[in-house]
């Protein structure tokens, strides 16, 4: 995932020139005098694999809880097919995911690209099988106490960024070092989530549910990610990726924009007219 330019590499007829992390190298476009971003570094692939495990902490901290209570027969509702399909398909992203990453750490950058034409399937997939769920869902909260209807707007941003990040990031396949942040932060939408089941009672009861305290308690394990994401990429070049600087300012302002819409008093009948 990280790279180097091509040019620092003899190429061999028919091979495509490689960078020290195994990846394959791309011509870099020209950058203004001061402002290159250099693409791989030697701690690239432990800060890759670190963030692959925070990611798993996450998930299994957030969802262990909901998945026993559901095989122990106590779930709030029967899963419906959609559900089990949305959560095979997050299961088989985050199992991507850590393939992909295993893949670069091996050397077998080949397999990582042919491997990853899985995500044209999958990113659909957990897009329209994520919104299904959250419907299947809120109706079921409209005879079943707690009404959580307002919350639609926060499963809308999280497909509509997650949808965005991931389609730019298959777009960007070519370019590695691109394509890496992309899925990253892609990733830390939906990790997020998980993340929020784990934490956001805790921070909802210290916070509230304010305008602050909600993006406190809704967002701070996916900001938290991207705070190092952004924080690693300043102290190892000096400098955030072009995608960060677009990217990350996009999710904040999602952030702000869904706990607007969400404690709007108008956005509640909207939501239920939607469902």
């Amino acid at each position: 995932m990280g790279v180097v330019s091509a040019a620092c590499y003899p190429v061999a007829r028919g091979r495509m020139p490689m960078d020290p992390a195994a990846e394959i190298a791309m011509p870099a476009a020209p950058a203004a005098p001061g402002r290159r971003f250099i693409a791989y570094h030697k701690w690239d692939r432990n800060f890759f694999l670190a963030f692959l495990a925070l990611c798993w902490l996450g998930v299994l901290m957030g969802f262990t809880p909901a998945v026993m209570q559901r095989y122990r027969g106590h779930a709030d509702y029967p899963a419906p097919l959609i559900l089990q399909i949305h959560a095979m398909a997050f299961s088989a992203w985050m199992a991507l995911l850590t393939a992909q990453i295993a893949l670069i750490r091996v050397r077998r950058p080949q397999l990582h690209m042919k491997l990853g034409l899985i995500g044209f399937a999958l990113v659909p997939l957990m897009a329209v099988s994520g919104s299904l769920s959250e419907v299947y869902s809120q109706r079921f909260r409209f005879t079943h106490p707690p009404d959580s209807q307002a919350f639609l707007i926060i499963a809308i941003y999280y497909v509509i960024a997650f949808t965005t990040l991931a389609c730019w990031a298959l777009a960007m396949r070519t370019h590695p070092a691109a394509h890496k942040r992309l899925i990253l932060l892609a990733t830390t939408v939906i990790v997020g989530a998980a993340y929020t089941r784990w934490i956001g009672t805790p921070l909802y009861n210290v916070f509230g549910d304010g305008y602050v305290g909600m993006v406190i308690n809704t967002y701070t394990g996916a900001n938290l990610l991207l705070a190092g994401a952004v924080g690693y990429d300043w102290v190892t070049r000096g400098r955030l990726h072009p995608v960060y600087e677009i990217a990350v300012p996009a999710i904040l302002a999602g952030e702000i924009a869904t706990t607007i819409i969400y404690h709007s008093p108008k956005w509640l009948p909207i939501a239920k007219f939607v469902l």
